[in-house]
């Protein structure tokens, strides 16, 4: 009986991976690859088994450091974390790191407080530390449940890797300086000011952290509305442009009604006197004057329709035989910006690549198409002036350093649980993409 409570009390020493782990999942939960409640009854035998494994191990081998066992058991939590999320090894990372330093806020708390109750630390299970460090845990888990919802847009929306490895420093940081806090002994702390100093300076460094993190969350809310915005902005003025040639072929083809009744009359006229050289040449010269291209509706969406009608007059303009397809979802959780971005960085960059094709075909080939629950996006086209490459990535020809369209393109994709591919071969650039629409 007493083996059972002993182990029971162990056991109970591990419960703080609970609320540990629920806290990881909060902002991770639009990155989830499965049900939550799947994930969660998963997560929850999971912790039965090591839980009940790290217990027995604290009772057979006497380990009086509970530290480095539940060390080991977050460990294994964070490849079940990493299993069951798609959010990729560098924010996966971050959330674990960033919640393993508020949970040593409250174990060094749990001490401060725990020493009003016992005269000494107590080495191996102490269940009084135990009760103190979870229901820390679980009332400031409870204060700061509004604020995940932030930390869940970072999450989403930052898919930069070195932001997040870069933003690791800190919590690991902290980390580390409470770490090394522990008293060794109640004693200490009870010597003159220690436990006021102590206590003190930690609040301050939770409160450093926390603010940092709002900072950091203000700044890339921030840039991120500033570059949807940026793109926004160059979709309505693409919008307009298209609206105003439409606007002119309009105009051109009125007054081309209205004209061709006597082009017709002078084309009679030369065929009933059988001058068929000056008639093929009146011909050619009709032909010539029709220089405006009409706009054509390629898809349904007006912002792409633009956008296509944009490119594909340009490409006309340079000679460019373009071969497109274009199918795309109705309803879509693709965000119509986000698909603008997609293809604007496409169709700039293919056009311009074909535009340094000197001799030869210039040619530019586009499909988009629906398999299933994705999108599949396929461009080719040829390029004359050799590429850049900034180790295994392309560098832009127009500015220095890497290129940030197919940054663009590749960070959009992620959003999207999608795959994104660019390369050349044989003076042939291509960009593949797959997205879940």
């Amino acid at each position: 009986m007493n083996a059972f409570i002993e182990f029971l009390q162990a056991f109970f020493s591990f419960a703080i991976i609970i609320p540990f782990g629920l806290f990881c999942f909060l902002p991770l939960k639009n990155q989830l690859r499965y049900h939550i409640s799947k994930i969660i009854i998963t997560f929850l035998c999971l912790f039965l088994v090591i839980g009940s494994l790290s217990a027995v191990a604290i009772m057979l081998f006497h380990i009086d450091n509970l530290n480095l066992v539940l060390f080991t058991d977050f460990i294994i939590f964070y490849f079940f974390l990493k299993s069951v999320t798609k959010a990729g090894t560098a924010r996966c990372l971050f959330v674990f790191i960033s919640v393993c330093c508020l949970v040593s806020f409250f174990s060094l708390y749990a001490y401060f407080i725990n020493s009003f109750f016992q005269e000494e630390i107590s080495r191996g299970v102490n269940t009084s530390y135990s009760l103190i460090q979870m229901g820390l845990t679980l009332a400031v888990t409870a204060l700061l449940f509004p604020l995940t919802k932030y930390y869940a847009w970072m999450i989403d929306n930052i898919n930069i890797g070195k932001v997040w490895y870069l933003f690791s420093i800190l919590p690991i940081a902290l980390m580390v300086s409470n770490i090394y806090t522990i008293p060794i002994s109640y004693a200490n702390i009870r010597v003159g000011k220690v436990y006021a100093k102590g206590f003190i300076i930690t609040i301050f460094e939770l409160a450093l952290y926390l603010i940092v993190f709002i900072l950091f969350y203000i700044f890339s809310k921030t840039t991120i509305e500033k570059t949807k915005l940026t793109e926004r902005n160059n979709i309505l003025e693409i919008q307009k442009s298209y609206t105003e040639s439409l606007q002119s072929y309009i105009k051109y083809t009125s007054k081309a009604r209205h004209d061709f009744k006597h082009s017709v009359h002078v084309m009679s006229r030369l065929a009933d006197e059988g001058n068929l050289s000056a008639l093929k040449d009146y011909i050619a010269q009709y032909e010539n004057s029709l220089t405006v291209t009409a706009p054509v509706r390629i898809c349904k969406s007006d912002a792409l329709n633009a956008l296509f009608n944009h490119y594909r007059q340009q490409a006309i303009e340079n000679n460019v035989d373009i071969n497109w397809r274009i199918d795309l979802p109705e309803n879509s959780r693709i965000l119509d910006v986000d698909l603008c971005s997609i293809f604007g960085n496409i169709l700039e960059n293919a056009i311009d690549a074909c535009c340094t094709v000197e001799k030869g075909n210039k040619y530019f080939n586009l499909t988009s198409e629906i398999r299933g629950d994705c999108l599949y996006i396929v461009s080719t086209n040829n390029y004359g002036k050799p590429l850049k490459m900034g180790g295994k990535e392309f560098s832009s020809t127009k500015h220095q350093g890497k290129g940030i369209g197919l940054y663009s393109m590749k960070s959009i994709t992620d959003v999207y649980d999608g795959i994104f591919e660019a390369g050349n071969n044989d003076g042939e650039f291509f960009v593949n993409i797959v997205m879940k629409y």
